[in-house]
């Protein structure tokens, strides 16, 4: 037996050729010259090779490997060498594999982790380093989810080599897109900084309360100006510093550029030295013309004992077209309607100041009067009609005596006869003001109408000249 077991050896050994030299060995199953750079050469063109097959168990139980030591571990289904110190995988075959130009992950709950030998636990591709360039990607990059099989976010090119990411909302499209050479929005809900509560559009929220303002616009070219703008309903605003003259506006307009106290869009002003201005807080100046009719330039005659309107004819300032300017002749007859006044065009509170001076001249010849009524008054007085088309006396100002009761002599107080009045009243859109005064000085007839001086019916009634200003103060 023993001797028919060597014989098959033999036999077999000598079916293959063995082909050596002092230097290298060819073991090949056919005609074949071992490889100069080679000590064993492995031929053949129909067969391969096989290293030693063993479990892990069988692997790890080889005593004392030798560094480089290789072996096919069954379990695992790697090629196993010894590296010296451990054994480590030869082969990833089982990791990999392709399908066409594509190459998957074989094992779809692994990680990829590259730059670390260390764990990275959650996540399925990990780049660990401290260089500037850790990775790059050329073109688009989407990231999907994969439940839903909507798109979550991408980043691509917008045609015109500008970068653009965009994040999505899976039924309404992209809610966030930021454009490197466009325009950029967020419209998917609030945005909170300093805080994870937003209640706004867009909540600031100090957490450590510092003393610096939460929100700052700055202008570092000195150009220009610093502000922010407004917009409802179609009407703009804008608050900030004018650049111009570095005071704080708002403006109701779509910028504070060439605004201006008076031009009907600045609401308010507040310059460095600390001066504050109200826009439309000036809104009304009006003056009862002296009459050219007469020599000595009088005003409005006044009847007697009679509270009768002013008939403003002439106006310096009106900033609103709010002022209604009397025509006279004919005058606004006593006890009113009024033929001027002023009506606002906006709810508030509103300054009115007014002052008349009284002339101790009789209107029919022209001469001073030197025994008026005693005691004669003078006196002015601010009126409202409001909504209900209600005329009423609002506050009354000065009653100033114009007679002395001197028998001896000239009784007249020719100097005390400039009542004004000043009060703060509060009207409502449509509502006006009027100013109205009053006199007992001198009797006589009313006169109606001024048409020519020789009429009869401009005997009586001293004449009176009369300022009134409206400021809105609210």
């Amino acid at each position: 037996m023993k001797k028919l077991n060597l014989i098959a050896v033999m036999i077999a050994f000598l079916g293959m050729t063995v082909l050596s030299n002092a230097q290298n060995i060819a073991i090949s199953d056919a005609s074949h010259t071992a490889d100069a750079s080679a000590v064993l050469d492995v031929y053949s063109t129909s067969k391969g090779m096989l290293v030693p097959r063993l479990t892990s168990t069988q692997r790890t139980a080889i005593s004392s490997p030798a560094t480089g030591l290789l072996v096919f571990d069954t379990d695992s289904v790697d090629y196993m060498y010894y590296d010296g110190s451990g054994w480590t995988e030869l082969s990833t075959g089982n990791l990999w594999r392709r399908s066409g130009t594509d190459t998957y992950l074989r094992h779809f709950n692994d990680n990829v982790v590259i730059g670390t030998n260390t764990s990275a636990p959650g996540y399925k591709f990990y780049v660990y380093g401290n260089s500037s360039q850790m990775s790059r990607f050329d073109g688009q990059v989407e990231f999907w989810n994969v439940a839903g099989g909507k798109m979550n976010a991408d980043i691509n090119n917008d045609g015109l080599n500008n970068g653009v990411l965009k994040v999505y909302d899976a039924l309404s499209g992209a809610k966030i897109q930021l454009n490197a050479g466009g325009n950029s929005y967020l419209s998917g809900g609030n945005v909170c900084i300093g805080a994870t509560n937003p209640l706004h559009l867009l909540h600031l929220i100090d957490p450590v309360g510092v003393a610096a303002p939460q929100l700052m616009v700055a202008n570092a070219t000195g150009n220009g100006n610093s502000s922010l703008g407004y917009a409802f309903t179609g009407t703009n605003y804008a608050e900030g510093i004018d650049g111009t003259d570095n005071s704080f506006k708002l403006v109701k307009a779509n910028g504070l550029i060439n605004s201006f106290q008076g031009d009907g869009a600045t609401i308010f002003r507040a310059a460095p030295s600390g001066i504050v201005d109200l826009n439309n807080q000036s809104r009304a100046r009006a003056f009862q013309r002296q009459n050219p009719m007469k020599p000595m330039g009088w005003g409005q005659p006044v009847p007697f004992a009679a509270w009768t309107p002013v008939d403003f004819d002439m106006l310096s300032y009106d900033q609103q077209f709010e002022f209604t300017t009397a025509i006279t002749p004919p005058y606004s007859p006593a006890g009113g309607p009024a033929s001027a006044y002023f009506t606002a065009q906006e709810e508030g509170y509103y300054q009115v100041n007014a002052r008349t001076d009284f002339i101790l001249v009789s209107y029919d010849t022209e001469e001073d009067i030197h025994y008026p009524n005693y005691p004669g008054y003078v006196s002015i007085a601010i009126f409202k009609t409001n909504q209900q088309g209600q005329t009423f006396m609002y506050a009354q100002g000065n009653k100033l005596q114009g007679a002395d009761n001197n028998p001896n002599g000239w009784n007249d107080l020719r100097n005390n006869l400039g009542p004004n009045v000043s009060d703060v009243v509060y009207l409502k859109a449509g509502e006006r003001i009027e100013i109205w005064v009053w006199q007992n000085l001198w009797t006589g007839a009313i006169p109606l109408r001024i048409m020519n001086p020789d009429d009869p019916m401009y005997q009586g009634a001293p004449p009176s000249q009369t300022y009134v200003s409206v400021h809105k103060a609210s």
